[in-house]
């Protein structure tokens, strides 16, 4: 909801007043691109009011045309709208107007959260309310409700909040600064949960000294001690060595390689699990594979793709044995919590594409205050981390995937569009015109897809792992 700070709107009332569109529109109501605020007789002042989000609009819409966004405001699916006028009625303040084009009924008055009009009011009178979740509760959103229940004769119900906590998570993490690229952590991991990649050459994991009998070999060199006894062969993680002519050989260079993924300990696989064949205990995961029926959600659902199949058994998933960090020769690899708060970095550009891969729907992207909240059902799973185009949210293992261009794509249904130019206001590329996409530039963030009023833009995207 965005609210008015009373005492600042229109404070000079004499200069106010003595403008000749005091009573018919403000510079907030100019930059709304959906028409979502409106003035109002307040104690003798026309005060500027918003849509209050409160989704009584999206409760009455008998076809679910009404649904709510990635940065807590709504939208309007003119594809499903039937123009029937019930959210119109059922608002609470009467804000919401059905307005007719050549095709079709549509409601306006619906605010989608953008920040237009905090950005243009030249005196700091309209804020968030997402901003007042971290100060000290004051009276700004409580005098604004009592304002508009004296006005209308209402009363307003209590406006929910979301809900926000500390997010904190146990794992392992690689300092990859630290990291010699052996991969002993992931050859010798009990679990096969640390994963490299293209692993096709002796990485001096010396596993070869350890297994051998007679001290007859070392990072794949063999001594006179040899006796053949194929141990350094067999136990080979990259199976790099073998025999010609009564010798042991190297058969494939050195080369250091780092992992590019591991598991994150977040839960989700536990959590969709129907069998319980995964069971999440004090930060560990713990599999049965008697009890699973291999219907692969928690592959399809780990943020890190470290849930795979291998022979008959799913695999893939930390218990914090911690036997890698007892075998990293660097002591590169350590248990860590990690924590998640709110992200303010002028590098965001509040696309949405972190709240639209969220498995948890935990995520609220705070446009007027330029912040990404998380909020209470958020398990630090790292997959907003993974997709965020501008790495601005912490990533512990690395793991990233960018949009495959060749199969995603973007576009806009024009006989939906109303031409409000938000989407030219929020594009970090520039590339949109009241729906015109220049595809050439386009990065496919979302940003535009996700703050549409009326969904007219529609928009694919696929994934792929950059290595």
């Amino acid at each position: 909801m965005i609210i008015t700070i009373l005492d600042r709107c229109r404070p000079d009332i004499k200069k106010c007043e003595s403008c000749p569109f005091y009573k018919k529109t403000s510079k907030c109501i100019e930059a709304c691109p959906t028409k979502a605020i409106k003035l109002i007789k307040y104690n003798g002042q026309y005060k500027s009011f918003s849509c209050l989000t409160c989704g009584e609009c999206a409760r009455v819409c008998p076809n679910k045309a009404i649904k709510k966004n990635e940065f807590g405001g709504y939208y309007v699916d003119r594809r499903r709208c039937n123009g029937c006028g019930l959210c119109a009625n059922a608002c609470p303040i009467g804000i919401i107007e059905i307005v007719k084009d050549k095709d079709g009924a549509y409601p306006l008055g619906i605010c989608s959260m953008c920040g237009a009009c905090v950005e243009v009011c030249p005196y700091k009178a309209k804020i968030s309310s997402y901003q007042l979740l971290f100060k000290k509760r004051n009276s700004h959103a409580d005098r604004y409700l009592k304002a508009l229940e004296k006005v209308f004769n209402i009363k307003i119900g209590e406006i929910k909040e979301i809900e926000i906590k500390e997010v904190k998570r146990k794992s392992i993490k690689i300092d990859k600064d630290k990291c010699i690229g052996c991969l002993r952590c992931s050859y010798l991991c009990p679990r096969d949960t640390i994963i490299p990649k293209n692993v096709n050459y002796c990485t001096l994991c010396n596993i070869c000294m350890e297994v051998c009998p007679k001290n007859a070999i070392e990072y794949g060199e063999v001594n006179d001690n040899c006796i053949l006894c194929f141990e350094c062969v067999y136990k080979c993680p990259p199976k790099v060595l073998r025999v010609y002519n009564f010798k042991v050989n190297k058969i494939k260079n050195n080369k250091s390689i780092k992992p590019i993924t591991y598991c994150i300990n977040c839960g989700l696989c536990a959590e969709v699990c129907s069998v319980k064949a995964l069971k999440f205990i004090d930060g560990k995961l713990l599999y049965s594979p008697d009890l699973c029926i291999k219907c692969y959600k928690c592959i399809e659902i780990c943020p890190n793709d470290v849930r795979r199949e291998k022979l008959d058994y799913i695999i893939g998933g930390c218990s914090l044995c911690e036997i890698c960090i007892n075998n990293c020769p660097t002591e590169a690899i350590k248990i860590d919590y990690v924590k998640f708060d709110v992200i303010k970095d002028e590098n965001c550009i509040l696309c949405g594409t972190c709240g639209n891969v969220c498995p948890k729907d935990a995520i609220v992207i705070d446009r007027a205050n330029k912040e990404i909240i998380f909020t209470k059902d958020c398990i630090a799973c790292e997959s907003c981390a993974i997709h965020c185009p501008k790495d601005v949210i912490p990533n512990t293992t690395g793991y990233k995937k960018v949009v495959d261009r060749e199969k995603s794509f973007i576009w806009t249904d024009l006989s939906l569009c109303i031409k409000c130019s938000i989407c030219n206001k929020v594009c970090p590329q520039e590339c949109i015109d009241n729906g015109n996409i220049d595809l050439e530039k386009c990065i496919f963030c979302g940003a535009c897809y996700n703050i549409c009023p009326t969904k007219a833009i529609h928009l694919t995207r696929k994934w792929k792992v950059m290595y």
